[in-house]
């Protein structure tokens, strides 16, 4: 085979085999394997907004913005009631 032919024959697809792994088996309350039993929601914030929020928190010894949201909406929802 000359040295570049190899990039005009057609591509062939490569086909996931679905064997017995541990991951394609389902947990016994129905998720998938990787699955967090709690649900998540997509909420849309400004990229500079998570950005800066992200570098005050981590400054701060933060670890995560997901908990920084929950415990802000948490706060919120106490101070509410």
């Amino acid at each position: 085979m000359p040295r570049f032919d190899y990039l005009d024959e057609p591509k062939k697809k490569k086909i996931a085999k679905k064997g017995k792994s541990p991951k394609n088996d389902p947990e016994p309350d129905g998720r998938i394997h990787g699955q967090t039993a709690e649900r998540v929601e997509a909420v849309y914030v400004r990229k500079e907004t998570i950005r800066a929020a992200w570098r005050e928190y981590r400054h701060d010894g933060g670890e995560s913005v997901s908990e920084l949201v929950e415990d802000l909406l948490l706060k919120w929802l106490r101070e509410r009631g």
